[in-house]
């Protein structure tokens, strides 16, 4: 006899379930449970998400038509490289090698997507939903840190990252760093100019642009 169907249900809910009962506070705790509140976001602007499907499932027809790639194309050899080159192409507004260093959609679906926290439960986040709230925080902070620094002779003074790095399979992801930039004669006040450099097999890029300008 057929199994019924589970029903969809507003992932929003569910994130929300999940955020609740992972931290008992009111703000995220973790770089996972932060991330969960922007799909959150981004769902409660857009309606519902058919849950029904299995992961694996909503995860191959994500990758329908992408070549598939087991390294990280356009990457830095380490942090401080990866980081002097953002700056560079801020300053030059350079939007070409921006995109270059960040995920790539097929990036994101490889080597990303199936060891991250928010596409295992308690998230179960569908790459697509995943996927278009990194590109709308990165499309929403970008354009903040041209305004910035375009058309600006800028210099890294000081990259500051927490000592430990979350592991995800063979990821490491380097998260809430900050910059003490000069600009022209100016020295900024630290701040938080970009979202989380995924590091793989000793490659660098930044998984999205989010910021905290």
């Amino acid at each position: 006899m057929p199994q019924p169907s589970r029903p969809s249900v507003p992932l929003a809910v569910a994130i929300a379930t999940c955020l609740a009962a992972a931290c008992g506070e009111p703000s995220p705790r973790t770089a996972a449970d932060s991330q969960a509140a922007h799909v959150a976001e981004v769902i409660a602007a857009g309606g519902t998400v058919d849950s029904i499907l299995p992961m694996a499932e909503q995860l191959r027809r994500f990758r329908v038509g992408l070549d598939s790639v087991d390294t990280l194309r356009h990457a830095a050899p380490d942090r401080e490289s990866l980081v002097r080159r953002f700056l560079t192409a801020l300053s030059t507004s350079d939007t070409a090698t921006l995109n270059a260093l960040s995920l790539d959609r097929a990036e994101f679906a490889y080597l990303y997507y199936p060891t991250s926290a928010m596409s295992q439960p308690p998230y179960e986040a569908p790459p697509q939903l995943l996927w278009g709230q990194i590109m709308t925080s990165s499309n929403e902070s970008l354009p903040k840190a041209l305004a910035r620094l375009a058309g600006t002779s800028v210099s890294l003074v000081q990259l500051r990252c927490p000592d430990s790095a979350t592991v995800e399979g063979k990821n490491r992801l380097h998260q809430q760093c900050a910059l003490r930039l000069r600009a022209g004669s100016t020295t900024l006040p630290d701040g938080r100019w970009f979202g989380t450099i995924l590091e793989r097999e000793g490659r660098f890029k930044f998984i999205g642009y989010a910021n905290a300008l």
